[in-house]
């Protein structure tokens, strides 16, 4: 009972509910193990449990579908650690499928709390109920509005790329302020790009005063994949044929939470596949301006 009570202290859809309360709804818990990989619940399937996660982390993934290949990928939404909760809609509206899947990543144990349970533990102590759904539309409208930041952010971002850029730097000079403006907090960022005449990773932009914030991270320009250096600082790296073509290193002011960096992660990786088409175009339309130039001048011959 006491790790409930503990699990159940730090949450804050539970934040302001006494001590005790909390232990007689720690009775209404049922422990799940998942494997990794292991649903906890399907897309469309019909739920009416929230579940609290106490090891382990659980990915939320919607469906993309091809109708194509009639073939399913998965737009990853969140992932969520310990002392986190998900499934609310269940216990909101009776009888709703799942609006995106639930999959443990390693090995994750769980608490759930079904809808009747719920009301159970409220019906004991109506004076809870009004606090706790306050808390609980918090919660979801937080959710939403990051999402609804995301989607707006990769709309924006997607636009500006189509821009026929004269060359990376240029991109880099007009892409990281729009990705920085979604973001919550202060910030500046550097991106960097290889320079094939010294075999480096040259910084080529900044926004904000990074260079002063450089000299307090252990930042490697040469990363080869995406990573979160400390709890304010992440790396967005953009692969190429045989080495990166470059990367973004952003860093905050102030240190972020496990939740906001999962989805701040996930934000600026997305973020940065779009880059990286547009870095390959970039340097596709350099390379046949290039064969052009050649061209012209082998047909003019000699001087």
């Amino acid at each position: 009972m006491a790790d409930k009570t503990t699990l159940l202290k730090s949450l804050k859809l539970l934040a302001g509910i006494p001590e005790a309360e909390l232990a007689k709804l720690g009775e209404y818990l049922a422990p799940r193990e998942f494997a990794d990989a292991q649903p906890v619940f399907e897309e469309g399937s019909t739920g009416s449990s929230l579940f609290f996660i106490t090891d382990g982390h659980v990915r939320i993934a919607k469906k993309l579908r091809s109708s194509a290949a009639q073939t399913a990928a998965y737009k990853e939404l969140a992932v969520l650690g310990p002392g986190d909760c998900f499934g609310e809609m269940a216990l909101i509206e009776a009888a709703t499928p799942r609006s995106a899947s639930a999959i443990a990543t390693g090995a994750t144990l769980l608490f759930e709390l079904s809808r009747d349970d719920l009301n159970r533990w409220l019906g004991a102590n109506p004076t809870l109920a009004m606090g706790f759904f306050s808390r609980l539309v918090q919660t979801l409208s937080g959710r939403l509005r990051r999402s609804s930041n995301e989607l707006t952010l990769l709309f924006d971002l997607s636009n500006l790329l189509l821009e026929p850029f004269t060359n990376a730097t240029h991109m880099f000079d007009k892409a990281m302020p729009r990705i920085m403006q979604y973001l919550e907090g202060d910030w500046v960022a550097g991106a960097y790009l290889y320079n094939q005449f010294n075999d480096e990773m040259d910084l080529a932009d900044t926004e904000g005063d990074f260079k002063s914030a450089l000299e307090r991270l252990k930042v490697d320009p040469a990363a080869a994949k995406n990573a979160w250096l400390d709890d304010s600082t992440y790396q967005v790296v953009f692969p190429g044929k045989k080495r990166p073509m470059g990367s973004i290193v952003f860093h905050r002011s102030k240190p972020l939470e496990n939740e906001e960096m999962n989805e701040t992660g996930r934000t600026l990786t997305t973020s940065a596949r779009l880059i990286a088409s547009a870095l390959e175009n970039i340097s596709w339309r350099a390379e046949d301006d290039m064969r052009s130039r050649l061209k012209k001048n082998i047909q003019a011959g000699p001087y």
